[in-house]
């Protein structure tokens, strides 16, 4: 047992009210110690006021999982990537990933494709991408997106902030009029502009996307349990 995982007062106040979540149980207060509790120590507070055990072990396991996320891919300092992982102890039965499919559906809002060959399940939608697949002796459940219109704004951005500087070159070449300047701050307000937009619009894509995802996270546990 000196060895089992302790958990710290946050994480112990967090494992807690995951396992209230919707059953309409009060939430004890934790008898956390400097060294914390491990899990079995917070199964035994959590029976006291009725919380099945059963309950704790997911929300420790959702918890544990929250920070299984990727790298992201960025622009501009802004993410343009979201990815999450959530372990599994077993693959998903048909009917298991069928409701994980409808969630799917209902989540993004989006019917997707979906594909399966054995335990290897994959649901997509565009760029979004949701696999359950084997991980070691166990399994999991992975989603991956990538907002896809970076790159043609990248691209937009730089032809029209070459032009730009094309004609600018002329412009010192041939010594023309101020007016002659005119086109080569169009081409580089627009050029600007479709990085910029892009830049911008990233953030709350990301939250929204992050946001689906961690919901997810948190039902799929629910989902084998039942």
């Amino acid at each position: 047992m000196s060895d089992a995982r302790r958990y710290n007062e946050d994480e112990i106040a967090e494992i807690l009210e995951r396992a209230t979540t919707n059953e309409g149980a009060a939430q004890p207060a934790s008898k956390g110690s400097e060294a914390g509790l491990t899990l079995e120590e917070i199964q035994e507070i959590g029976s006291e006021v009725g919380i099945a055990p059963a309950r704790i072990a997911d929300a420790a396991q959702a918890m544990a999982s929250r920070n299984l996320v990727g790298p992201a891919k960025t622009f501009l300092g802004a993410p343009r990537s979201v990815s999450r992982i959530v372990r599994i102890d077993r693959p998903l039965s048909d009917n298991e990933w069928t409701r994980l499919v409808v969630d799917l559906r209902e989540t993004f809002d989006a019917v997707g494709k979906v594909t399966s060959e054995g335990n290897l399940r994959t649901w997509r939608n565009g760029n979004l991408h949701v696999y359950v697949e084997p991980d070691g002796d166990r399994y999991r459940v992975r989603m991956r997106t990538i907002k896809g219109n970076v790159r043609t704004a990248t691209a937009l951005g730089a032809a029209f902030i070459g032009m730009a500087l094309v004609l600018f070159l002329d412009f010192l070449a041939e010594g023309a009029t101020f007016r002659a300047l005119l086109p080569v701050l169009l081409f580089a307000a627009v050029g600007l502009g479709a990085f910029g937009f892009t830049r911008a619009t990233l953030p709350g894509w990301a939250l929204e996307r992050a946001n689906q995802m961690e919901g997810l996270a948190e039902r799929v546990p629910l989902l084998l349990e039942e």
